[in-house]
């Protein structure tokens, strides 16, 4: 056996024995070797870089150019059928633009409600089965005859119309400022012409009303014989009959606010649309002052800090809009007293009706408040002494100043945007920064290639914007020329249109021509005819008359004959006419 240092190694006729610290270190190196996965950390590093980069990605929104079936487009229809042996009509029609409730609501009111007659009893109503189908939006009416079920299809076309979108922007601004100003003196002075003068805390300044404003603040002044004891706030005697304590305690604070609240809406005329946001904070209170150790005492609050604005839009026929808007801004930060511990405000407006035209703001609420308050306590006499006159005298001073303004402008509404727009504008948001190692800040300590690679990114995007300006362009110039082939063709065929329209007037003309000679033919011989039979008639008048003059003569005559007893001659008998000769007989028909 041989002794090297503090290890063994025992060697026999087959090989060598390890000592047992050799035995551990191989030991150890071969556990780490097979662990090698779970000590790597590469692995995990690549792996949550994967999921990260995986879910920072904002991926496009497949099947936007997906349209409706052709059965949500196609025109309602009207079926007859027979139910039980009684027959029914029924209504088949998808809504377009409004819910298939609101359609049947309109439908109860106008048709199914009873109405009354003149003394209030309720007519009998016509029989109508509404139902619908919330899944394609459809309304499926049962009517007794067809007459009816039109006029139900009549009423849905008239008010199923597009309604009118209203894109409301909104601007709430708050202001709010703060100004304070205060000191107070302590004063105490032992054996002062045999009379001691103690005047601390007989002049406060804002702890009067601020019990915390004591623990604020610079405190300077003149001590001898004693001590000031901040925790007690008063001044300690070391040498009775001989202190004089003088202390000015000072403070002046400024403080302000500024919110800039700009929600965007986009509402159907009539509805209403309401943005929230609700945020629980902490707040510290202060209650009182600790005497033990002469600090405030704090304790936290939780408070609920609520931003809303909620809008019903109603678009008017003379091209104006109506807003009824109740708009609520909070605020945690506003810094308020002589302390400026930020306290939570809550600012409310409220219109039920206003008008306004397209296009134009309406300021909706404006608050502006101005608040100053100052008060001024002291010695009569000794307060207003030149240079000395603070001494005897303490000063309260607070001014401050808000505003807050609601600005609504509505406008008509499209209805959205493009989704490539949209996606493209989150992604920008939502853009991951990007982590430097240790080489690249070593390499770069003043960030130089954070700029160059903003630059080549905006040239990069430049390019691109310039590339599609150039591919719409060549699209524009394509389609420019496909119109212009297309004018060609549809200029060509006009002419030839017109060649043939040409022709047929011309052959229209010709035959317009002979009818219009053809007519002034008959209406001459129709005006002939007209005048043969007016002379015809004239004649006829004229005989007519000549005949009863002829018969009025000879009543006179046998009148006058019967006076005078003359008898009138018989007249002869008219000769009776011979009778007509008859027809021959037909010839007989030639023997065969």
């Amino acid at each position: 056996m041989t002794r090297t240092g503090n290890h063994h190694s025992l060697k026999g006729r087959h090989g060598t024995i390890i000592s047992r610290p050799v035995w551990g270190v191989l030991s150890s190196l071969l556990v780490l070797a097979g662990c090698n996965g779970v000590y790597d950390p590469k692995p995990t590093e690549l792996e949550s870089m994967n999921v990260l980069r995986d879910l920072e990605t904002v991926k496009p929104t497949t099947g936007v150019g997906i349209s409706k079936p052709d059965i949500y487009v196609a025109p309602p229809s009207i079926e007859e059928i027979v139910v039980t042996g009684q027959p029914e009509v029924k209504l088949y029609y998808f809504c377009q633009y409004h819910s298939a409730d609101d359609l049947v609501t309109l439908i109860n009111t106008q048709f199914v409600q009873p109405l009354l007659d003149r003394k209030g009893a309720p007519m009998p109503a016509i029989p109508f089965t509404i139902s619908t189908n919330p899944a394609t939006e459809q309304i499926i009416v049962t009517c007794p005859a067809k007459v009816q079920a039109q006029q139900i299809l009549e009423f849905l076309q008239s008010v199923d119309v597009p309604p009118i979108q209203v894109r409301v922007d909104c601007l709430i601004s708050e202001v709010y400022a703060d100004h304070t100003l205060d000191w107070e003196t302590r004063m105490e002075i032992q054996n002062l012409f045999g009379t001691d003068v103690d005047l601390s805390g007989k002049l406060p300044g804002a702890a009067l009303r601020d019990l915390a404003r004591s623990s604020f603040g610079m405190k300077g002044g003149y001590v001898s014989g004693g001590t000031w004891d901040p925790v007690n706030q008063k001044f300690v005697v070391d040498n009775p009959g001989h202190m004089v304590g003088v202390l000015v305690d000072m403070l002046q604070s400024r403080g302000y606010l500024k919110i800039l609240m700009s929600p965007q809406l986009e509402i159907v005329n009539g509805q209403t649309a309401t943005i929230r946001t609700e945020e629980n904070v902490v707040l510290d209170r202060i209650s009182t002052i600790d005497p033990a150790t002469g600090n405030p005492f704090m304790y936290p609050e939780r408070i609920l800090i609520v931003d809303s604005l909620e809008v019903t839009p109603s678009v008017f026929a003379d091209n104006s809009i109506g807003l009824k808007t109740a708009a609520l801004v909070s605020s945690k930060s506003t810094p308020e007293g002589v302390k400026q511990v930020p306290i939570a405000t809550q600012r409310k407006v409220e219109v039920s009706e206003n008008r306004i035209r397209l296009g134009e703001s309406l300021v909706i609420g404006g608050i502006t408040k101005v608040e100053q308050r100052a008060v001024t306590r002291g010695i009569p006499g000794l307060k207003d002494l030149p240079l000395v006159g603070f001494l005897f005298s303490s000063k309260d001073f607070e001014e401050r100043a808000k505003e807050v303004l609601f600005i609504l402008t509505p406008t008509i509404s499209t209805g959205g945007i493009p989704n490539e727009v949209a996606l493209e504008e989150i992604r920008r948001k939502q853009r991951p920064i990007k982590q430097e190692g240790i080489f690249e800040q070593v390499s770069d300590p003043f960030g130089s290639k954070a700029y160059t690679d903003l630059v080549e990114e905006e040239a990069t995007r430049a390019e691109v914007g310039r590339i599609q300006a150039e591919m719409g362009r060549s699209e524009a110039d394509r389609r420019v020329r496909s119109l212009e082939g297309k004018l060609a063709e549809t200029s060509q065929a006009g002419q030839q249109y017109r060649e043939r329209t040409m022709t047929a007037t011309q052959k229209q003309q010709a035959v317009t021509t002979e009818l219009t000679a053809e007519t002034q033919k008959a209406e001459a011989a129709e005006a002939a005819k007209n005048k043969a039979l007016a002379e015809n008639k004239a004649k006829m008048e004229a005989a007519k008359a000549a005949t009863e003059e002829a018969k009025k003569t000879e009543a006179e005559i046998a009148e006058w004959m019967k006076a005078h007893g003359i008898k009138p001659k018989e007249k002869p008998a008219a000769p009776t006419p011979a009778p007509a000769p008859a027809p021959p007989a037909p010839a007989a028909p030639p023997a065969k």
